[in-house]
């Protein structure tokens, strides 16, 4: 799956928003930059061996690392920018630019790096690129994929809509409740529901807000979601993607990432509803695959996922809905696939769990504490219960990402 390069891993959550801007001096939010300065080693858990985390902020980082057991650290080195650029192209080879997310802001920031010195290859932004991202891709994927299985009960593809009077006209003939987002946004951000026929005041001015920004957003049915999943990917760039994984993982009511289960695959699988324990999950894995080919394959070269979910219809019955959300990045359930192949006991189960404290102290704090009361234990290499911090917790820190394995 990898490159002949070795890998420059970056995290940058958030990145959605600068590819909607389409602009390379794009600020994130003040959530996003926080949580990429606190988990910004997260992706020694998913860079491959001999690849290099490029990070900011060095306290605390040495230190996790010689705290980890020598069994589960990772060979993936933690580089500042200042070291990148005393590195040699000619010992080191060139580094591959890897962030967490493309985007025109970080691209652009590994180049200026490239420009001081550091050994990096940047891959090129470009309009397609743009494209994939829009929540239209995901769209078009999902009638394809409903072509491709027509044993699933019919779901409504997303509509596009330019004007409030369009939304209007939407919920207006349609059943309530129903979802709008916008056109760039992921994982429970720039979403609003509706939950009745008429819209309100504070809603109305939602809509006219996004419309200003994106020019567009999308309205669909809320459905009655009693599971979330995803399924994992990788596109090498020519056409060919292949399967990484399922993730099964947990959201708050409106969508965002609280945490994904973490053990071996045919276990996991069992953790579906039932619907999804036959034969449709291998159709439903290959026709997405298949459609993931025909429409990011050419264009985009790295790891995606794809999230689904289960919900009841009114008669009573659970269905699938096969394509939720097209994520062309690395996602937390790509990180608990990995967790769960490298560090956690095959007989085990465990979660993967991303918390935010209020205030700094806090989380050190409670980092602290959830280590006396879930202390670590190791078989055959890997954690077979207890608590696991993947990321340095320091007194600055609001952030945390961690294993909890009982």
């Amino acid at each position: 799956m990898r490159t002949s390069s070795k890998r420059l891993h970056r995290f940058n959550p958030g990145h959605e928003a600068a590819v909607g801007i389409g602009q390379a001096n794009y600020t994130p939010d003040a959530a996003s930059r926080r949580m990429a300065d606190d988990l910004e080693t997260l992706p020694l858990w998913y860079a491959d061996s001999g690849d290099s985390v490029w990070i900011t902020h060095t306290e605390g980082a040495d230190q996790f690392l010689d705290s980890l057991p020598l069994f589960l650290r990772p060979d993936v080195r933690l580089l500042t920018a200042d070291a990148l650029c005393r590195l040699s192209a000619d010992v080191e080879g060139p580094f591959l630019a890897t962030p967490w997310g493309l985007s025109p802001d970080v691209l652009a920031a590994f180049e200026r790096l490239h420009r001081r010195g550091a050994p990096i290859l940047v891959p090129a932004w470009s309009d397609a690129l743009r494209t994939l991202t829009h929540r239209q891709t995901a769209a078009r994927c999902l009638e394809r994929v409903l072509r491709r299985l027509p044993e699933l009960p019919p779901v409504a593809v997303p509509r596009f809509c330019a004007s409030v009077g369009e939304v209007v006209d939407y919920v207006t003939t349609c059943q309530a409740p129903f979802m709008l987002k916008t056109p760039f946004s992921c994982s429970g951000r720039g979403i609003l529901t509706l939950e009745n026929a008429s819209i309100t005041d504070p809603e109305r001015r939602w809509i006219e807000g996004a419309l200003r920004r994106w020019g567009v957003v999308s309205i669909e049915p809320k459905l009655d979601k009693t599971a979330d999943f995803a399924l994992e990917f990788h596109s090498d760039g020519h056409g060919c993607v292949t399967y990484a994984g399922l993730s099964v993982f947990d959201t708050h009511s409106r969508g965002a990432f609280t945490g994904a289960r973490l053990g071996d695959p045919n276990r996991l699988r069992g953790q579906l509803p039932d619907i999804l324990r036959g034969p449709l999950f291998n159709r439903l894995r290959t026709a997405v695959t298949d459609t993931l080919c025909d429409t990011v394959g050419r264009i985009y070269s790295g790891f995606l996922g794809v999230d689904m979910l289960v919900y009841r219809r009114p008669d009573g019955t659970e269905a699938v809905h096969p394509f939720i959300e097209l994520n062309l990045r690395y996602t937390m359930g790509l990180v608990a696939v990995e967790l769960s192949r490298r560090v956690v006991h095959p007989d085990a189960i465990g979660c993967l769990l991303i918390a935010r404290c209020p205030t700094p102290g806090d989380a050190l704090r409670v980092h602290q504490a959830d280590s006396r009361r879930l202390p670590a234990h190791f078989a055959d290499g890997r954690l077979r219960a207890g608590y696991l911090s993947l990321v340095p917790v320091t007194p600055a820190s609001l952030f945390r990402a961690f294993i909890e394995v009982v």
